[in-house]
C-alpha cells in the first residue's frame, strides 16, 4: 500500500503505511526505505536521512541504500559524512569484488571529503594493481600528506619509499622526502576536518562484516614492527651490561656502547641512513645479537636495501624471539621483489606460527597439515594470482597495531562457524570476502536453531560470493546430512574431496572421504579412493582397514567373487600392516568363510592352511582344517592334523579337551576308523568300556551300511575283544559275515 501511494504521488500516504509495515516488521529495511523515498519528496530531508540510513543498517550494508544515505547527505551540506558514506561504499563493494565499482566509490569520496586518509590508501593499492603508476603515485604523496600533517613523519616517509618502487626518479616523490628529512611541511595541516565515522554508519559496516574505513593498513603494525619495539628495547638495556672491555679486533665495549646509544637516538628521530650508519659501525668486529640484526634488517628493509636486509633477517629468524616477525618482514621483502613464491612461503609460515597460540596442543598436528596444504595449494602451478591474493590478504589482515586482537577475534569466529571441523586462519585470507565467513557463521547459528532451510540459503550466498572457497561446499554437504538427503550430501562431499585431492591436499581429502563412509559405508568409489590415498600416504593400516570395509560392501551387495578379489588384493599388502592388527589372519578369514558358504572345500583348505600358520592356538582353525581334510578325501592328512592338536593340547596342559574333540570330530564322521579307534583308546585307557562298545556298534553299523564288509568285520572282532554281554549275537553277525 505504501508503495501504491508513492506511485500516486500521495506521499503522507504513504508514510503512514510504511510506518505501519515498519511497525509490524521492525528489521525489514523494505519500510524504512520506503520511508526515507516519501521524506525525501516532500523534502524532509533530515527525516529521510535517519530512515535510510535504518534501511542500510538492517539490510547489512546494501550499497543501493549507502548511495541513498550519501545523497541525501549531499543534499544536507554533510561533504564530509558523504565521502565517509562512499568510502563505505567502497570498502563493501571491494569485499564482493568488485574493485572497479569501488574505486569509483573511493574518488567520489575524496572528492568530497579531501583528508580521508583510508579512501587515499584503497586507491594507492587498486591504481598499483592496476599498473596506473602515475595515478598510485599521486594518492601515495597525497596519503603521505595526511601522515605528516597528523605528525606520523615516518610513516609519511615509508610511504614515499614505497612510491619510489613504482618510479625510482619521480620528481615529486623525491622532492617530498627530502622536505620531510629537513622539516619542512609537504602539507599545511590547517584546522584538519573530524574523519571519525559517523556511529550509524559505524554500525551498518559492523553489520556487513566490521568495516573499518578510516584504520590505516600496513605502517608500524604488524608481527615485524611488535618484534621490532621489543628490540629496541633489547638494544637500549644493552647499553647497561656489565661487560669485560675485550675487542677482538673491533670496536671496544665503550665505543659499542657510544655507537649504539646514537644508532638508538637517530632512529627515534626517523634520521634512518644515520642509524643504519652507526648500527653498522656498532656491529664491527662484534657477535651481533639477534635483536641488533633484526632491527638492523628493518632499517634496511625502510631503506629499500632488500637484499642487505634478507641478509640480516635470515640469521634472526634462527631466534626464537624474532622468528615469527623475520617471517613476517621477509615476506613482505619477496613480496616487493615480485618473488611471490617465497613471499607466500614465509607468509604462510607466519600465519602458521600465529595460529599456533590460539588452538589447543593436541590440535597442533592437524594445524600443521592443514597450513601444509594451504602452502602446497598456493606454491603449485597456475595458481599465481591466488598467492597474490593470499599475499595481500595477510598483510591487510596483520598489518595493524592491533593484529593480535584482531587474530583472536578470528579465532573465535571461526570456532563458531566450524562445528566439529578445525579450521585456520588461512580460511579467512582465502575466502575471498569477510561476506563469505560471515554468511557460514548466520548458517551455523540459524542451524543450531534447526532453520536448515534459512541456513542453507546462507551457505549458497557464501558460495556464490567465493565459488571455489571448500568450507562453504562442506558446510552445505553436513546441512544436506542434517535434512536427511543423504544421496545429495554424499555426492557433494565426495566432489569436495576429490576437489581437495587435485589440489595436493591428500589429507583433507582423506578427511572427507571419511566422512562419507560414516554417511553411507556403501559407497564403493569413496571406499575405493580412500584405500588409494592411505596406500600412496604410506598409512597400510588404515588401508587394509578401508580393503576390509570394501570387500564386506560388496558381500551385502551380493557381489561375492568382487568381494573375494578385494581380500585376495589386500593379502599382498597385509605384510606390510602392524603385526598386532593381524591382518593376515583377519584376511585369510573373510576368504575362507566366503569359501565355505560356496562349499568350494579346495579353496578353503588353502586358506585355513595358511591360517593354522598364523593362529595355531586357535581350536575353530584346527578343526575347520581336519573337517577340510575329510571333506576333500584327504584322511591321512586329517588324522595327522588332528594328532599334532591333541599332543599340542597335552603339552600345554590342557589335556582335559581331547576326549570332547575326539567325541567332536567322531560324530561329524562316524563311518572314519582310525578316527574311531582313537576315542575307543582312550575311553578304554579311561576304563569307559561301555562308551567304547558304543562307538564300536555305531562305527560298525555305518559300515556295513557303506558296504564295506572287511572293514566291518575287523570292527565286530574288536567289539567281541571287549566282550559285551550279547557277545554271541555279535559271533553269530561275523559268521554270516565270512560266510558272505
Amino acid at each position: 500500500m505504501g508503495h501504491s501511494y508513492s506511485w500516486d504521488q500521495r506521499w503522507r500516504e504513504a508514510i503512514e503505511q510504511f510506518k505501519v509495515a515498519a511497525d509490524e516488521f521492525p528489521e525489514e529495511p523494505a519500510p524504512y526505505a520506503g520511508l526515507g523515498m516519501a521524506y525525501v519528496e516532500l523534502d524532509e530531508l533530515k527525516e529521510a536521512l535517519e530512515s535510510y540510513k535504518l534501511a542500510a543498517r538492517l539490510s547489512r550494508g546494501e550499497v543501493i541504500y549507502l548511495r541513498q544515505v550519501a545523497d541525501v547527505q549531499e543534499r544536507l551540506g554533510q561533504s564530509e559524512a558523504a565521502g565517509q558514506t562512499y568510502m563505505a561504499m567502497g570498502e563493501l563493494q571491494l569485499k564482493r569484488g568488485a574493485h572497479d565499482d569501488a574505486a569509483h566509490n573511493w574518488n567520489r569520496a575524496i572528492h568530497l571529503a579531501p583528508n580521508l586518509l583510508g579512501a587515499h590508501q584503497r586507491l594507492a593499492h587498486y591504481y598499483t594493481q592496476q599498473g596506473q603508476a602515475r595515478a598510485a603515485i599521486r594518492e601515495h604523496l597525497a596519503i603521505a600528506r595526511l601522515l605528516q600533517a597528523r605528525g606520523d613523519q615516518e610513516r609519511a616517509l615509508r610511504v614515499l619509499r614505497e612510491a619510489l618502487n613504482l618510479d625510482p626518479r619521480n620528481p615529486e616523490v623525491l622532492t617530498a622526502i627530502e622536505m620531510i628529512q629537513h622539516g619542512e611541511a609537504i602539507f599545511s595541516p590547517g584546522d584538519l576536518p573530524d574523519t571519525r565515522l559517523d556511529e550509524d554508519l559505524q554500525e551498518t559496516l559492523d553489520a556487513a562484516g566490521g568495516v573499518r574505513v578510516e584504520e590505516p593498513v600496513g605502517g608500524d603494525g604488524g608481527p615485524a614492527r611488535s618484534a621490532q619495539r621489543v628490540a629496541l628495547e633489547q638494544l637500549a638495556e644493552a647499553l647497561f651490561e656489565e661487560e669485560s672491555d675485550i675487542t677482538d679486533g673491533g670496536v671496544s665495549r665503550a665505543e659499542y656502547n657510544a655507537l649504539l646509544s646514537k644508532a638508538l637516538d637517530f632512529q627515534t628521530r626517523g634520521l634512518l641512513n644515520e642509524a643504519i650508519n652507526y648500527y653498522e659501525r656498532a656491529m664491527e668486529g662484534r657477535a651481533a645479537s639477534a635483536a641488533a640484526m633484526f632491527n638492523l634488517g628493518l632499517l634496511y628493509q625502510d631503506r629499500l636495501r632488500f637484499d642487505d636486509a634478507i641478509r640480516k633477517l635470515e640469521v634472526a629468524v634462527q631466534d626464537e624471539d624474532y622468528r615469527l616477525g623475520s617471517h613476517y618482514a621477509l615476506g613482505e621483502l619477496y613480496r616487493a621483489r615480485g618473488q611471490m613464491g617465497q613471499a607466500v612461503e614465509h607468509f604462510v609460515t607466519t600465519l602458521k606460527l600465529v595460529d599456533l597460540d590460539t588452538v589447543p596442543a593436541d590440535q597442533a598436528e592437524r594445524l600443521h597439515g592443514l597450513y601444509s596444504s594451504l602452502a602446497d595449494s598456493l606454491a603449485s602451478g597456475g595458481e599465481a594470482e591466488k598467492a597474490t591474493a593470499f599475499a595481500n590478504a595477510l598483510v591487510d589482515f596483520l598489518g595493524r597495531r592491533d593484529w593480535e586482537d584482531r587474530v583472536k577475534a578470528a579465532r573465535a569466529r571461526l570456532n563458531a562457524l566450524s562445528g566439529d571441523r578445525l579450521m585456520i586462519l588461512g580460511d579467512i585470507l582465502t575466502a575471498g570476502s569477510a561476506q563469505v565467513l560471515e554468511s557460514l557463521y548466520l548458517s551455523e547459528q540459524h542451524a543450531q536453531r534447526d532453520m536448515l532451510d534459512t541456513a542453507i540459503e546462507e551457505v549458497y550466498r557464501a558460495i556464490s560470493l567465493s565459488p571455489e572457497y571448500l568450507p562453504a561446499h562442506i558446510q552445505l554437504g553436513e546441512l544436506l546430512v542434517r535434512q536427511d538427503r543423504l544421496d545429495a550430501a554424499v555426492a557433494k562431499l565426495a566432489v569436495v574431496g576429490h576437489t581437495f585431492q587435485i589440489r595436493g591436499d591428500l589429507s583433507s581429502a582423506v578427511n572427507i572421504y571419511e566422512r562419507v563412509m560414516q554417511i553411507s559405508p556403501l559407497d564403493l568409489p569413496v571406499r575405493m579412493r580412500l584405500v588409494e590415498l592411505y596406500r600412496e600416504q604410506g598409512q597400510i593400516d588404515a588401508a587394509l582397514e578401508h580393503y576390509l570395509g570394501l570387500g564386506e560392501a560388496y558381500y551385502q551387495l551380493a557381489q561375492v567373487d568382487k568381494a573375494r578379489a578385494t581380500y585376495q588384493d589386500a593379502l599382498k599388502l597385509a605384510s606390510q600392516g602392524s603385526a598386532e592388527q593381524g591382518w593376515r589372519a583377519r584376511l585369510l578369514r573373510r576368504l575362507a568363510d566366503i569359501d565355505m558358504q560356496r562349499f568350494d572345500w579346495s579353496r578353503a583348505l588353502v586358506a585355513y592352511r595358511e591360517l593354522r600358520q598364523e593362529e595355531p592356538d586357535d581350536e575353530r582353525t584346527v578343526l575347520t582344517l581336519i573337517d577340510l581334510y575329510y571333506r576333500v578325501r584327504q584322511p591321512a592328512l586329517a588324522l595327522r592334523e588332528l594328532d599334532q592338536y591333541l599332543k599340542q593340547l597335552v603339552a600345554s596342559g590342557r589335556g582335559n579337551k581331547v576326549a570332547g574333540i575326539l567325541e567332536d570330530m567322531a560324530r561329524r564322521h562316524p563311518a572314519e576308523a582310525p578316527l574311531v579307534y582313537r576315542l575307543v583308546r582312550l575311553y578304554l585307557a579311561q576304563n569307559r568300556r561301555q562308551d567304547a562298545f558304543e562307538r564300536l556298534d555305531a562305527l560298525g553299523e555305518a559300515q556295513l551300511e557303506a558296504g564295506e564288509t572287511e572293514k566291518a568285520i575287523a570292527t565286530i572282532e574288536q567289539i567281541i575283544r571287549l566282550n559285551p554281554p550279547n557277545v554271541l549275537s555279535y559271533r553269530q553277525l561275523l559268521k554270516q559275515l565270512h560266510g558272505q
